[in-house]
C-alpha cells in the first residue's frame, strides 16, 4: 500500500517553463549570445539550472564567461520565477484527494534548493510541508540523495513510496531510490519518452495517479 509520494516540481507539479524560457533568453541576450527556441529549452531542462545554462550558451566558452551568464539568469530569474508560473490543472485537486487518503506529500527537484521551498510554499497551499532541492547536501538528480532526505523526513518506508516526475531524469532517480516511478506526460518530456524507457505507470492527467496508486 502507498502511503507516500514524492513528486518531481518543473514538468510535473508546476509549470515553470514561460519562466525559464524568459530568463535563459534575457541572459543570453544580455551577454551576446544567440536566442533559443522554446523547443531547444525544453529539450535543456531537468538536469538544474547550471547545465540549463551551459547546454542553452555555445560550445567553447570560458568559465568567465558562464559565471556571467549564470549570473544575469538567476538575477532575472529570482525576480521573475513567479511571472507566469503556476501548478498544472487538476494539481491541486490531486494533492487535496491524496491528503484526504493521509497519503504524505514531498517535493524532490533539481531546481536550487531556495527556489523550490519558496515555490512549494507559495504554490500549493500547504500540501509540501518538505521541499527538497539542490544544495551542498543535496546532489542534482538522479543521485537519489534528495529522495532519501524526503523519506528520512517523512518517516517513510521506500516499499510504501512513489516517485512522480515528468523525465528521463525522473525514471533514473526512482530507479536509484528504489521507488516505484509514475511518469506524468503534461509536462516537459512526450509519452513516447516513458514508453521507450519500459515506465510501467504512465500517468495521461493528474487524477489517473490517484487509480495507478490503488493498483501499486
Amino acid at each position: 500500500m502507498i502511503k507516500n509520494v514524492v513528486f518531481d516540481m518543473d514538468g510535473t507539479i508546476l509549470n515553470t517553463i514561460d519562466d525559464l524560457y524568459n530568463s535563459v533568453n534575457f541572459a543570453l541576450e544580455m551577454n551576446g549570445y544567440p536566442k533559443r527556441s522554446m523547443e531547444e529549452v525544453l529539450s535543456f531542462v531537468g538536469n538544474g539550472v547550471k547545465l540549463l545554462i551551459e547546454r542553452a550558451m555555445p560550445a567553447g566558452v570560458t568559465d568567465i564567461e558562464f559565471d556571467k551568464c549564470f549570473t544575469c539568469f538567476m538575477a532575472h530569474y529570482n525576480e521573475h520565477k513567479n511571472d507566469n508560473t503556476a501548478p498544472y490543472n487538476g494539481i491541486l485537486e490531486l494533492m487535496q484527494v491524496l491528503k484526504s487518503k493521509n497519503i504524505q506529500m514531498s517535493v524532490v527537484s533539481n531546481k536550487f534548493d531556495a527556489g523550490v521551498k519558496e515555490l512549494a510554499s507559495n504554490m500549493f497551499n500547504g500540501f509540501l510541508p518538505f521541499a527538497i532541492g539542490e544544495s551542498e547536501q543535496v546532489k542534482p538528480k538522479p543521485n537519489p540523495s534528495g529522495v532519501f532526505k524526503a523519506l528520512e523526513l517523512m518517516c517513510a518506508k521506500q516499499e510504501e513510496s512513489v516517485y512522480i516526475g515528468d523525465s528521463e531524469v525522473d525514471y533514473e532517480t526512482a530507479k536509484n531510490s528504489g521507488l516505484t516511478f509514475i511518469a506524468v506526460t503534461w509536462g516537459f518530456r512526450p509519452r513516447s519518452l516513458h514508453e521507450s524507457l519500459g515506465v510501467e505507470y504512465i500517468a495521461e492527467k493528474p487524477s489517473d495517479i490517484v487509480s495507478i496508486l490503488e493498483k501499486i
